[in-house]
Protein backbone atom coordinates (compact mmCIF):
# COMPACT_ATOMS: atom_id res chain seq x y z
CA UNK A 1 0.00 0.00 0.00
CA UNK A 2 1.29 3.65 -0.93
CA UNK A 3 1.01 6.34 0.87
CA UNK A 4 1.65 10.08 -0.94
CA UNK A 5 2.44 13.33 0.84
CA UNK A 6 -1.02 14.31 1.75
CA UNK A 7 -2.16 11.27 3.38
CA UNK A 8 1.10 11.23 5.35
CA UNK A 9 0.47 15.10 6.13
CA UNK A 10 -3.07 14.70 6.95
CA UNK A 11 -2.17 11.82 9.71
CA UNK A 12 -0.27 14.30 11.09
CA UNK A 13 -2.35 16.97 11.48
CA UNK A 14 -4.80 14.74 13.00
CA UNK A 15 -2.07 13.82 15.85
CA UNK A 16 -1.34 17.28 16.04
CA UNK A 17 -5.01 18.40 16.42
CA UNK A 18 -5.22 15.98 19.28
CA UNK A 19 -1.72 17.72 21.42
CA UNK A 20 -3.61 19.87 23.15
CA UNK A 21 -5.96 17.21 24.94
CA UNK A 22 -3.19 15.07 25.54
CA UNK A 23 -0.68 17.33 27.25
CA UNK A 24 -3.51 18.63 29.37
CA UNK A 25 -4.07 15.34 30.57
CA UNK A 26 -0.28 14.68 30.89
CA UNK A 27 0.77 18.12 32.97
CA UNK A 28 -2.53 17.36 35.59
CA UNK A 29 -0.94 14.01 35.90
CA UNK A 30 2.41 15.42 36.12
CA UNK A 31 1.19 18.10 38.70
CA UNK A 32 -0.52 15.48 40.76
CA UNK A 33 2.57 12.84 40.77
CA UNK A 34 5.13 15.73 41.95
CA UNK A 35 6.86 14.64 45.02
CA UNK A 36 9.44 15.96 47.11
CA UNK A 37 11.48 18.95 45.88
CA UNK A 38 12.58 16.99 42.83
CA UNK A 39 9.55 18.26 40.78
CA UNK A 40 9.46 14.78 39.26
CA UNK A 41 6.80 12.75 38.63
CA UNK A 42 6.47 9.06 40.61
CA UNK A 43 7.18 6.23 38.30
CA UNK A 44 6.41 3.01 39.53
CA UNK A 45 7.71 0.05 37.29
CA UNK A 46 6.79 -3.67 37.38
CA UNK A 47 9.76 -6.04 36.20
CA UNK A 48 8.38 -9.26 35.18
CA UNK A 49 9.42 -12.02 32.68
CA UNK A 50 9.76 -16.09 32.45
CA UNK A 51 13.00 -18.22 31.70
CA UNK A 52 11.64 -21.43 29.76
CA UNK A 53 14.13 -24.90 29.75
CA UNK A 54 13.70 -27.68 27.35
CA UNK A 55 14.89 -31.13 26.55
CA UNK A 56 14.29 -31.79 23.10
CA UNK A 57 14.66 -35.31 21.59
CA UNK A 58 14.48 -35.22 17.15
CA UNK A 59 13.66 -38.92 15.70
CA UNK A 60 14.05 -36.95 11.86
CA UNK A 61 16.87 -38.36 9.75
CA UNK A 62 19.68 -35.53 9.83
CA UNK A 63 22.17 -37.84 7.77
CA UNK A 64 22.32 -35.56 4.98
CA UNK A 65 23.05 -32.48 7.33
CA UNK A 66 26.13 -31.28 6.88
CA UNK A 67 26.99 -28.41 9.66
CA UNK A 68 27.79 -30.28 13.43
CA UNK A 69 24.97 -28.45 14.83
CA UNK A 70 22.82 -29.50 12.91
CA UNK A 71 22.75 -32.73 13.57
CA UNK A 72 21.82 -33.03 16.84
CA UNK A 73 19.06 -34.84 17.90
CA UNK A 74 18.62 -34.89 21.75
CA UNK A 75 19.60 -31.51 23.75
CA UNK A 76 18.92 -29.42 26.72
CA UNK A 77 18.04 -26.04 25.61
CA UNK A 78 17.02 -22.68 27.21
CA UNK A 79 14.49 -21.64 24.91
CA UNK A 80 13.57 -18.69 26.27
CA UNK A 81 14.34 -16.33 28.54
CA UNK A 82 12.70 -12.62 29.09
CA UNK A 83 12.75 -9.41 31.05
CA UNK A 84 10.09 -7.45 30.75
CA UNK A 85 9.71 -3.76 32.32
CA UNK A 86 6.46 -1.99 32.29
CA UNK A 87 4.58 0.66 33.49
CA UNK A 88 2.75 4.06 33.29
CA UNK A 89 3.97 7.75 33.91
CA UNK A 90 0.89 9.21 34.33
CA UNK A 91 -2.98 7.66 33.65
CA UNK A 92 -2.45 7.89 30.31
CA UNK A 93 0.76 6.73 29.68
CA UNK A 94 2.36 3.80 29.81
CA UNK A 95 5.43 2.25 28.57
CA UNK A 96 6.98 -1.31 27.81
CA UNK A 97 10.17 -2.78 26.97
CA UNK A 98 11.23 -6.27 26.88
CA UNK A 99 14.45 -8.09 26.72
CA UNK A 100 14.87 -10.91 24.45
CA UNK A 101 17.75 -13.63 25.27
CA UNK A 102 17.00 -16.66 23.52
CA UNK A 103 19.09 -19.76 23.65
CA UNK A 104 21.29 -21.42 20.75
CA UNK A 105 18.43 -22.64 18.04
CA UNK A 106 18.83 -26.32 15.86
CA UNK A 107 19.44 -23.78 12.95
CA UNK A 108 21.89 -21.22 13.79
CA UNK A 109 23.43 -22.69 17.14
CA UNK A 110 23.90 -19.56 18.23
CA UNK A 111 22.00 -17.48 21.01
CA UNK A 112 20.07 -14.42 20.47
CA UNK A 113 19.93 -11.63 22.62
CA UNK A 114 17.73 -8.47 20.83
CA UNK A 115 15.23 -6.01 21.72
CA UNK A 116 11.53 -7.53 21.63
CA UNK A 117 9.13 -4.69 22.89
CA UNK A 118 9.57 -0.72 22.98
CA UNK A 119 6.53 1.13 22.64
CA UNK A 120 4.94 3.52 24.15
CA UNK A 121 0.83 3.33 24.87
CA UNK A 122 -1.38 6.20 24.78
CA UNK A 123 -4.87 5.76 27.20
CA UNK A 124 -7.01 8.03 24.62
CA UNK A 125 -10.25 6.95 25.61
CA UNK A 126 -11.58 4.17 27.02
CA UNK A 127 -12.84 2.45 23.97
CA UNK A 128 -9.61 3.09 22.38
CA UNK A 129 -5.58 2.90 22.74
CA UNK A 130 -2.74 4.13 20.60
CA UNK A 131 0.28 2.28 20.74
CA UNK A 132 3.66 4.05 18.95
CA UNK A 133 7.09 1.88 18.83
CA UNK A 134 7.94 -1.86 18.19
CA UNK A 135 5.20 -4.17 19.19
CA UNK A 136 3.29 -7.26 18.64
CA UNK A 137 0.68 -7.28 16.26
CA UNK A 138 -2.37 -8.79 16.77
CA UNK A 139 -2.91 -11.47 13.62
CA UNK A 140 -4.32 -14.83 14.92
CA UNK A 141 -4.94 -16.21 18.13
CA UNK A 142 -2.72 -18.25 18.88
CA UNK A 143 0.19 -15.76 16.96
CA UNK A 144 -0.88 -12.99 19.76
CA UNK A 145 -0.80 -14.77 22.80
CA UNK A 146 2.72 -15.58 24.34
CA UNK A 147 4.64 -18.69 25.72
CA UNK A 148 3.28 -18.60 28.85
CA UNK A 149 -0.04 -18.44 27.81
CA UNK A 150 -0.08 -21.45 25.23
CA UNK A 151 -0.91 -24.96 26.22
CA UNK A 152 1.46 -26.67 23.14
CA UNK A 153 5.25 -26.40 23.71
CA UNK A 154 5.15 -25.16 20.03
CA UNK A 155 2.72 -22.97 18.14
CA UNK A 156 1.16 -24.70 15.02
CA UNK A 157 2.89 -24.90 11.80
CA UNK A 158 0.60 -22.74 10.09
CA UNK A 159 0.77 -20.34 12.51
CA UNK A 160 4.20 -20.13 12.84
CA UNK A 161 5.20 -21.17 9.01
CA UNK A 162 2.83 -18.25 8.11
CA UNK A 163 1.84 -15.38 10.51
CA UNK A 164 5.78 -15.88 11.73
CA UNK A 165 7.11 -14.71 8.70
CA UNK A 166 4.70 -11.75 7.37
CA UNK A 167 6.88 -9.30 7.03
CA UNK A 168 9.50 -9.83 4.66
CA UNK A 169 9.72 -13.54 6.14
CA UNK A 170 9.55 -13.05 9.67
CA UNK A 171 9.39 -10.80 12.74
CA UNK A 172 7.97 -12.98 15.09
CA UNK A 173 4.98 -11.51 15.28
CA UNK A 174 6.59 -8.04 15.75
CA UNK A 175 7.21 -4.59 14.03
CA UNK A 176 7.51 -1.23 13.80
CA UNK A 177 4.73 1.29 14.00
CA UNK A 178 1.34 2.28 15.45
CA UNK A 179 -1.67 0.41 16.53
CA UNK A 180 -4.84 1.42 17.97
CA UNK A 181 -6.83 -1.25 20.00
CA UNK A 182 -9.90 -1.67 21.87
CA UNK A 183 -12.88 -3.00 22.98
CA UNK A 184 -16.89 -3.27 24.19
CA UNK A 185 -17.44 -5.11 26.33
CA UNK A 186 -21.19 -4.37 26.57
CA UNK A 187 -21.35 -5.36 22.48
CA UNK A 188 -20.83 -9.08 22.02
CA UNK A 189 -17.69 -8.55 23.89
CA UNK A 190 -16.23 -6.93 21.25
CA UNK A 191 -12.30 -6.31 20.17
CA UNK A 192 -10.15 -4.59 17.89
CA UNK A 193 -7.22 -3.89 17.07
CA UNK A 194 -5.42 -2.33 13.90
CA UNK A 195 -1.83 -1.69 12.89
CA UNK A 196 0.25 0.19 10.35
CA UNK A 197 3.73 -0.93 10.37
CA UNK A 198 6.99 -0.88 8.33
CA UNK A 199 6.43 -4.40 7.37
CA UNK A 200 10.53 -5.27 7.56
CA UNK A 201 10.54 -6.88 10.63
CA UNK A 202 11.66 -6.97 14.33
CA UNK A 203 15.02 -4.58 15.19
CA UNK A 204 15.13 -3.46 11.04
CA UNK A 205 14.85 -0.20 9.74
CA UNK A 206 11.89 -0.20 6.60
CA UNK A 207 13.30 -1.45 2.97
CA UNK A 208 10.92 0.35 1.33
CA UNK A 209 8.22 3.94 1.15
CA UNK A 210 5.36 1.32 2.04
CA UNK A 211 3.93 0.46 4.99
CA UNK A 212 2.18 -2.60 5.86
CA UNK A 213 -1.59 -3.18 7.68
CA UNK A 214 -2.62 -5.93 9.99
CA UNK A 215 -5.79 -6.07 11.90
CA UNK A 216 -8.07 -8.41 13.92
CA UNK A 217 -11.20 -8.37 15.18
CA UNK A 218 -13.09 -10.68 18.07
CA UNK A 219 -16.37 -11.16 19.29
CA UNK A 220 -17.90 -13.41 21.94
CA UNK A 221 -21.66 -14.38 21.17
CA UNK A 222 -22.11 -16.39 23.85
CA UNK A 223 -20.35 -17.38 27.54
CA UNK A 224 -17.40 -19.00 26.79
CA UNK A 225 -17.51 -18.80 23.01
CA UNK A 226 -15.15 -16.52 21.28
CA UNK A 227 -14.80 -15.40 17.44
CA UNK A 228 -12.30 -13.70 15.02
CA UNK A 229 -10.88 -12.81 11.79
CA UNK A 230 -7.59 -11.73 11.35
CA UNK A 231 -6.19 -10.26 7.75
CA UNK A 232 -2.55 -8.83 7.18
CA UNK A 233 -1.46 -6.52 3.82
CA UNK A 234 1.66 -5.16 2.83
CA UNK A 235 4.41 -5.48 0.30
CA UNK A 236 8.20 -7.09 0.65
CA UNK A 237 10.65 -6.21 -1.45
CA UNK A 238 13.18 -3.32 -0.78
CA UNK A 239 13.44 0.22 -2.73
CA UNK A 240 16.30 -1.33 -5.34
CA UNK A 241 14.35 -4.02 -6.42
CA UNK A 242 12.14 -4.33 -9.87
CA UNK A 243 10.53 -7.23 -8.27
CA UNK A 244 7.08 -6.52 -6.05
CA UNK A 245 6.60 -9.03 -3.95
CA UNK A 246 2.55 -8.48 -2.45
CA UNK A 247 1.56 -10.47 0.87
CA UNK A 248 -1.59 -11.10 1.76
CA UNK A 249 -3.17 -13.44 4.48
CA UNK A 250 -6.49 -14.14 6.39
CA UNK A 251 -7.22 -16.23 9.53
CA UNK A 252 -10.94 -17.38 11.25
CA UNK A 253 -10.66 -18.77 14.89
CA UNK A 254 -12.69 -19.93 17.30
CA UNK A 255 -12.75 -21.03 21.06
CA UNK A 256 -15.21 -22.49 23.57
CA UNK A 257 -14.17 -22.56 27.14
CA UNK A 258 -16.32 -24.94 28.91
CA UNK A 259 -16.74 -24.61 33.07
CA UNK A 260 -16.22 -28.38 33.17
CA UNK A 261 -12.56 -27.19 32.37
CA UNK A 262 -12.66 -28.51 28.64
CA UNK A 263 -11.26 -26.03 25.86
CA UNK A 264 -11.82 -25.97 22.34
CA UNK A 265 -9.80 -24.31 19.68
CA UNK A 266 -9.95 -24.23 16.14
CA UNK A 267 -8.08 -21.83 13.38
CA UNK A 268 -7.78 -21.58 9.69
CA UNK A 269 -4.95 -19.99 8.14
CA UNK A 270 -4.10 -18.91 4.30
CA UNK A 271 -1.61 -16.44 2.42
CA UNK A 272 -0.13 -15.50 -0.65
CA UNK A 273 3.36 -14.37 -1.84
CA UNK A 274 3.21 -13.01 -5.19
CA UNK A 275 5.98 -13.19 -7.05
CA UNK A 276 8.51 -15.06 -4.70
CA UNK A 277 9.66 -18.58 -5.02
CA UNK A 278 9.46 -20.96 -1.18
CA UNK A 279 11.68 -22.71 -2.93
CA UNK A 280 14.57 -20.25 -3.15
CA UNK A 281 13.39 -17.77 -0.93
CA UNK A 282 13.60 -15.23 -3.12
CA UNK A 283 11.78 -12.33 -4.91
CA UNK A 284 11.17 -14.31 -8.48
CA UNK A 285 9.10 -12.64 -11.18
CA UNK A 286 5.77 -15.34 -12.25
CA UNK A 287 6.65 -17.47 -8.95
CA UNK A 288 3.73 -17.54 -6.14
CA UNK A 289 3.79 -19.59 -2.80
CA UNK A 290 0.10 -20.07 -1.69
CA UNK A 291 0.14 -21.92 2.28
CA UNK A 292 -2.62 -22.63 4.06
CA UNK A 293 -3.33 -24.63 7.13
CA UNK A 294 -5.61 -25.39 10.07
CA UNK A 295 -5.58 -26.84 13.41
CA UNK A 296 -8.43 -28.50 16.24
CA UNK A 297 -7.14 -28.84 19.38
CA UNK A 298 -8.60 -29.95 22.44
CA UNK A 299 -7.53 -29.33 26.30
CA UNK A 300 -8.60 -30.56 30.06
CA UNK A 301 -8.16 -29.84 33.00
CA UNK A 302 -8.52 -32.87 35.43
CA UNK A 303 -11.23 -32.75 38.13
CA UNK A 304 -9.02 -35.10 40.29
CA UNK A 305 -6.01 -33.09 40.09
CA UNK A 306 -7.15 -29.46 38.62
CA UNK A 307 -3.30 -28.74 38.49
CA UNK A 308 -2.82 -31.24 35.32
CA UNK A 309 -4.11 -30.51 32.28
CA UNK A 310 -4.24 -32.78 29.18
CA UNK A 311 -3.95 -32.00 25.50
CA UNK A 312 -4.67 -32.95 21.94
CA UNK A 313 -4.30 -31.47 18.83
CA UNK A 314 -4.50 -32.38 14.89
CA UNK A 315 -2.72 -29.71 12.38
CA UNK A 316 -2.65 -30.33 8.60
CA UNK A 317 -0.25 -27.52 6.98
CA UNK A 318 0.16 -27.29 3.21
CA UNK A 319 3.24 -25.41 2.60
CA UNK A 320 2.00 -24.72 -1.17
CA UNK A 321 -0.88 -25.25 -2.52
CA UNK A 322 1.00 -25.23 -6.20
CA UNK A 323 3.47 -28.05 -4.87
CA UNK A 324 2.68 -31.33 -4.62
CA UNK A 325 3.52 -33.59 -1.56
CA UNK A 326 4.08 -30.50 0.56
CA UNK A 327 1.48 -31.36 3.21
CA UNK A 328 2.56 -31.45 6.90
CA UNK A 329 0.38 -33.43 9.41
CA UNK A 330 1.09 -33.33 12.90
CA UNK A 331 -1.05 -34.98 15.64
CA UNK A 332 0.29 -33.84 19.48
CA UNK A 333 -0.44 -35.30 22.45
CA UNK A 334 0.23 -33.70 25.93
CA UNK A 335 0.57 -32.85 29.40
CA UNK A 336 0.88 -30.05 31.69
CA UNK A 337 1.49 -30.04 35.31
CA UNK A 338 1.04 -26.61 36.60
CA UNK A 339 3.43 -25.42 40.05
CA UNK A 340 2.04 -22.12 40.33
CA UNK A 341 0.03 -19.43 38.12
CA UNK A 342 1.63 -20.43 34.88
CA UNK A 343 4.72 -21.90 36.46
CA UNK A 344 4.58 -25.30 34.71
CA UNK A 345 5.86 -28.42 33.44
CA UNK A 346 4.62 -29.58 29.93
CA UNK A 347 5.57 -32.59 27.95
CA UNK A 348 4.84 -33.38 23.68
CA UNK A 349 4.95 -35.69 21.97
CA UNK A 350 4.60 -34.76 18.15
CA UNK A 351 3.79 -37.66 15.51
CA UNK A 352 4.79 -35.83 12.05
CA UNK A 353 3.77 -37.10 8.92
CA UNK A 354 5.32 -34.70 6.10
CA UNK A 355 5.08 -34.80 2.17
CA UNK A 356 8.05 -35.87 -0.09
CA UNK A 357 8.59 -32.16 -1.54
CA UNK A 358 11.76 -31.04 -0.54
CA UNK A 359 10.22 -27.33 0.44
CA UNK A 360 8.48 -29.19 3.66
CA UNK A 361 10.12 -27.64 6.91
CA UNK A 362 8.82 -28.47 10.85
CA UNK A 363 9.42 -26.33 13.56
CA UNK A 364 12.71 -27.50 15.74
CA UNK A 365 14.82 -30.05 13.43
CA UNK A 366 16.36 -29.16 10.49
CA UNK A 367 15.20 -32.20 8.31
CA UNK A 368 12.98 -31.74 5.12
CA UNK A 369 10.24 -33.20 3.41
CA UNK A 370 9.83 -37.14 4.49
CA UNK A 371 13.34 -36.73 6.39
CA UNK A 372 10.92 -35.00 8.88
CA UNK A 373 10.26 -37.33 11.93
CA UNK A 374 8.36 -37.41 15.18
CA UNK A 375 9.80 -35.29 18.09
CA UNK A 376 9.55 -35.18 21.79
CA UNK A 377 9.58 -31.96 24.20
CA UNK A 378 10.05 -31.23 27.33
CA UNK A 379 9.07 -27.72 28.55
CA UNK A 380 9.97 -26.55 32.07
CA UNK A 381 8.97 -22.19 32.46
CA UNK A 382 9.09 -20.41 35.58
CA UNK A 383 7.09 -17.30 35.26
CA UNK A 384 8.01 -14.67 37.40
Amino acid sequence: MKYDVRFVAGVYLTILFMMPCFFAGTVAAEEAGKTGDSGGVEVKAKVGGYVEGWHRSDQSDLSNQTAEAKKVDNEFRIRRARIDVKGNMTDQIGYRVTGNFDGPSPASGTASVKLWDGYITYKMHPLAAITFGQLKYPFTLEGYEGTPDRVPVLRAESISDIAGKLGTQGGSFRDIGIKIDGGIKEFYGLTYGLTLINGAGINKGDNNGKKDVVGRIGISPLKGVKLGLSGYSGRGEGETQQISVKETAYGLDAEYALNSGVRLRGEYLAARWKNWDVATSSATSGKTQQPRGWYLQASYKLPPVPAVEALARYEDYEKDSNTDDSHLKTTTIGMTYYLKGKSRITANYLIRDAGKSSIVTAQETDATGSRIGDIFLVQVITVF
